[in-house]
């Protein structure tokens, strides 16, 4: 009853927001402008949809542990919000200063890690358990919300993740299941052209929710696996800035992988069912890696 709800909610809250909030835009980077102008205009609220929904699901399903991983999320939907309203205000492409962001979003890291501890931390001692999990979760918080730079692409790349954590973590997949299926909403008016984006209060969320499966479930491998074709964006970026600034050369022609797709010729849409393919397989290698049903 739970995804069903979250599902429907979705469904009807989308359309709603971006009409009524459509003026709350993020603007497109400059360097963007000849592959996405079009986007010009398009609401950036929809982490309210998605986040608002999941919360709907995890209260009729009255799972504690569903509840848990929402509100350890929230934090994380925050800085994402910030960061979207800071683009709004500012009319500019980019909000939060990358070291304010990156500051925000350790700092949250370790408060969830230390909240979440008794139920994630193991066998292992304080002094890895602490860096490991706050290292897991800002890296895959940024993955995501890299990768959200196409319609749909964010959206593609997360559920069949969490598709396999419903499958493989019997204790979370009520959880799993309600975002799941409110991402299933969320993609009919997400996918190319979309009329709304998630933002980077959605991406923050989403990324912030697949960490915290990992670390609850006790298998942080899993989700490394399932969210591969995200960390390869995560990865290509981090390339491209050392590059640049050690020796003044890309090896992209812009970055994250996504654009440097783009910016070849690749249609949006061709891209993003790439990815999707990609995150079947991950997924679907790491349900079989980590997994007593298959």
């Amino acid at each position: 009853m739970a995804p069903v709800l979250s599902f429907l909610l979705c469904l009807l809250t989308t359309p709603a927001i971006a009409k009524v909030a459509g003026g709350f835009n993020s603007p497109i980077k400059e360097e963007l402008l000849d592959t996405q102008a079009h986007k010009k205009g398009t609401c950036a609220l929809g982490s309210l949809a998605i986040s608002l929904s999941v919360l709907a699901g995890v209260l009729v399903s009255g799972d504690k542990q569903s509840l848990f991983l929402f509100l350890n999320a929230v934090p994380f939907l925050l800085i994402g919000l910030a960061d979207d309203i800071a683009k709004y205000l500012r009319h500019y492409s980019d909000g939060l200063s990358s070291l304010s962001k990156l500051i925000l979003q350790l700092a949250a890291s370790v408060i969830v890690a230390y909240a979440i501890c008794d139920r994630a931390q193991g066998s292992l001692e304080w002094y890895i358990y602490y860096p490991v999990a706050v290292l897991f979760i800002s890296a895959t918080v940024n993955a995501l919300n890299i990768t959200d730079g196409l319609d749909s692409l964010a959206t593609k790349v997360s559920m069949p993740a969490l598709l396999m954590a419903a499958v493989c973590f019997p204790a979370l997949r009520s959880a799993n299941l309600v975002l799941f299926t409110a991402l299933a909403a969320w993609l009919i008016f997400n996918s190319p052209k979309a009329s709304i984006f998630m933002g980077d209060g959605g991406s923050h969320f989403i990324g912030a929710f697949l960490a915290l499966d990992g670390l609850v479930s006790g298998s942080v491998p899993s989700l490394l696996i399932a969210l591969l074709p995200a960390y390869i964006e995560l990865l290509s970026s981090f390339v491209q800035i050392v590059s640049i600034r050690l020796f003044g050369r890309k090896v992209f022609l812009i970055a994250p992988l996504h654009h440097d797709l783009e910016k070849r010729g690749l249609g949006e849409a061709k891209i993003t069912d790439i990815f999707l393919s990609l995150s079947v397989f991950s997924s679907l290698l790491s349900a079989m890696l980590f997994s007593e049903v298959l």
